[in-house]
């Protein structure tokens, strides 16, 4: 009896031994997938921080291209309204000036085109 007692030990010893062995292995075996798919992970990122950095630095282009633009639709905007005064004030000036006479070289063929007496 004390014969397989000690059987039964050696065996059980044995048995746990194997399964530690089957499990440490299991345990590499999932470290170096894990290690790949970190790679993987790292190089996914790592691509997406070099994306995001290009589309911040294109957002930059364009934020600039357009503050360019709205100055420049500013100036137009002064200048059309400085122009547009000036024409107010050339056409009130010539609404409220005298008529002046005509030289006959230039009334005779105009009223000959156009018709009309002087």
């Amino acid at each position: 009896m004390f014969s397989y007692l000690k059987i039964a030990g050696i065996a059980a010893v044995v048995a746990l031994i194997g399964f530690g062995y089957v499990h440490y292995n299991g345990l590499l075996n999932d470290r170096e997938t894990m290690a790949a798919a970190l790679a993987t992970a790292k190089a996914t990122n790592d691509l997406a921080i070099d994306r995001a950095n290009e589309n911040a630095a294109k957002a930059l282009e364009i934020e600039a291209a357009y503050k360019v633009q709205i100055a420049s639709l500013e100036i137009l905007a002064a200048e059309t309204a400085a122009a547009e005064a000036l024409s107010r004030a050339f056409s009130d000036e010539l609404a409220t000036a005298d008529d002046i006479e005509v030289p006959e070289s230039l009334a005779k063929p105009f009223l000959k085109r156009f018709g009309g007496t002087r």
